[in-house]
């Protein structure tokens, strides 16, 4: 009995189906009417303060800054990652070539690039016909530390010994000071500092492959150039939500396969099932919060935020309805700073046709050179009553559990499970 519950409780508190989506950020420092910029080289060390600008350069041209791939979890390969926001986008700045200023700079005579002060870096940006300039310096530092550990062994005899081998760990630490320059009046409108550091180390014969000192600093400074560009520009974070599931019996299954869809970015599918479902009990808070979340990862903010509002006027001490709302206001404030940066959320408009959630129909998945066995009991030991291939569509009739139960041809029925078919 005692593990019974148990298991009853951890299957409660197992987290429910999820969508996971990149979203626009703004920067910290947003500048308006900023429509071109120049980087220039940074003063440093070598070639590292001219190996800075080009990373920040060509981070300021991504369009998609941000989204990489996602975790799959435990036995699951990961997945592309994606926004479902049309008009968002990272690249706000037309970046002036580097030859174009590398000509103005010997034309005007103002001597090396990277050691520019404000006013002639403003000079240079009026002349390039920039808003604005990037500019600063950076520096690493390194500590190499040699010491010993302890290895253990086995002799010939098989007995284990213990014995010290020689190691060398090598820290570098890169220091980066960026300066935005209005290039109208030579005054700095944003100061960005960051840092970061890495560790090497190598013991016995690898020794001598400890990453040499300046690869160490040239591998820092394209990692901490991010942070400057994130200062300047928009940037896509993840953001992970996680559905309502629904517990009337005459929703529980389709409100499932929404879910399902909108876990695997059909949100349009997931829409026109929850919205249905509204229509009919208009007075469900949970199926409000589901469809405020697929109106706030498409960058419906106003409408996510209503249906946030009437989830909470019905069950105002639910903490996460509450904490929807406050994550709204932040969204809907910074609309207004993404717009000064040229960023325009075009929304989504959903279809207004109803999901008949009497008659649904499943996809056989896999290929149609394919044969998958449909059972005649709700469960994979009993009688296979047909193969069908893949790629074929079927009509519900009944869902039970983890189990659909499908028309086939000639009037027969038979069951498949969940997993090898999609709710279409």
């Amino acid at each position: 009995m005692v593990v019974l519950l148990c298991l009853l409780g951890f299957s409660s508190a197992f987290p429910y189906k999820k969508i996971k989506v990149f979203v626009i950020e703004t920067p910290d420092q947003v500048l308006p009417g900023v429509k071109q910029i120049a980087v220039l080289d940074f003063e440093g060390e070598n070639d590292l303060g001219r190996n800075f600008a080009d990373y920040m350069i060509s981070q300021l041209l991504v369009s998609d800054r941000g989204i990489t791939e996602i975790s799959g979890g435990f036995f699951r390969s990961n997945k592309e990652g994606r926004t479902l926001q049309d008009g968002a986008f990272t690249n706000v700045f037309n970046v002036i070539e580097r030859s174009r200023m590398m000509e103005v700079v010997e034309e005007q005579k103002l001597g090396a690039m990277g050691l520019l002060d404000a006013s002639q870096a403003a000079q240079l940006g009026q002349i390039l016909g920039v808003q604005a300039l990037v500019m600063g310096n950076i520096s690493y530092t390194h500590k190499d530390n040699r010491f010993q550990e302890k290895r253990t062994y086995r002799g010939k005899d098989k007995k284990t010994y213990t014995k010290l081998v020689p190691c060398l760990e090598r820290t570098v630490t890169v220091t980066v000071r960026a300066r935005i320059i209005s290039a109208e009046n030579g005054q700095i409108v944003g100061v960005k500092e960051a840092s970061r550091s890495n560790t090497d180390k190598k013991c016995e014969a690898d020794i001598g492959n400890v990453t040499p000192l300046e690869q160490m600093a040239d591998d820092l400074a394209r990692s901490v150039s991010n942070e400057v560009v994130d200062y300047l520009t928009p940037r896509f974070v993840l953001e992970e939500f996680e559905f309502e599931k629904l517990k009337a019996d005459d929703f529980k299954d389709v409100g499932d396969d929404a879910a399902e869809m909108a876990e695997n970015l059909d949100v349009d599918g997931a829409y026109a099932i929850y919205k249905t479902i509204y229509d009919e009990d208009p007075y469900n808070p949970k199926v409000m919060y589901n469809l405020g979340i697929l109106e706030e990862v498409v960058g419906n903010f106003d409408a996510a935020k209503g249906y946030y509002e009437m989830a909470t006027q019905l069950k105002g001490d639910e903490k996460k309805y509450k904490k929807a709302l406050d994550r709204l206001d932040k969204k809907l404030a910074y609309l207004e700073q993404l717009s000064q940066l040229g960023v325009e959320l075009a929304g989504r408009e959903w279809s207004q046709e109803k999901v008949d959630l009497s008659e649904q129909k499943v996809e056989i998945k896999g290929g149609s050179d394919e044969r998958f066995p449909i059972y005649q009991q709700p469960q994979g030991g009993s009688t296979v009553v047909a193969q069908v291939p893949g790629g074929l569509l079927f009509k519900v009739l009944a869902v039970e559990g983890d189990w659909y139960l499908i028309e086939l041809l000639g009037g027969k029925s038979g069951y498949v499970h969940k997993d090898q078919a999609k709710i279409k």
